[in-house]
């Protein structure tokens, strides 16, 4: 019996499931945005960022549609952030930036939560086009479309919505 009570407290004290074995469907992406890599972002933590984003026109927060958008400063260009999820409920972060004295939004970047609980650089495979001088990608601000523009024109050239595992053409 004694062995016993000694393994539950042994069990209880060292065992817990963190964020990769939690219910990830109570996370928001603020709790992802803190995840992603040290070096994401010039010069600045993720968590720096996070306060940043907290003063009066540096940004937006949207916790309800898992959106995030930043102005940046002198060394960051402006970003978006968004959440999806796989099928399984797994996070999917994808973040677009710019040039830092050029057109916004013209890299894509997808992010997962790896075994380590931290935001780790997922494979592009999953979005059907890849980054290029004359493309724009537009996150949603609600829902699961990410819309790509040509950044001369501006106009809509195609969009793509996530289907849980992959993005698909409209």
């Amino acid at each position: 019996m004694r062995h016993a009570a000694l393994l539950v407290l042994v069990f209880c004290c060292f065992w817990s499931p963190g964020l990769y074995g939690a219910d990830q469907k109570h996370l928001s992406i603020v709790d992802y945005f803190v995840l992603l890599p040290p070096d994401t972002f010039e010069g600045a933590s993720p968590s720096s960022w996070l306060t940043f984003l907290k003063q009066p026109g540096s940004g937006s927060i949207d916790t309800a549609n898992g959106y995030m958008s930043c102005t940046g400063d002198g060394a960051q260009p402006e970003f978006e952030v968004a959440l999806f999820r796989f099928t399984d409920g797994r996070p999917l972060l994808a973040m677009s930036t710019g040039e830092l004295e050029g057109r916004d939004s013209m890299f894509l970047v997808f992010y997962e939560l790896g075994k380590d609980n931290r935001m780790q650089p997922a494979s592009r495979k999953i979005f059907p086009i890849p980054d290029s001088d004359n493309r724009q990608f537009i996150l949603p601000k609600q829902g699961r479309t990410i819309t790509v523009k040509n950044a001369k024109t501006g106009k809509t050239v195609s969009q793509f919505q996530w289907n849980g595992a992959t993005f698909e053409k409209k």
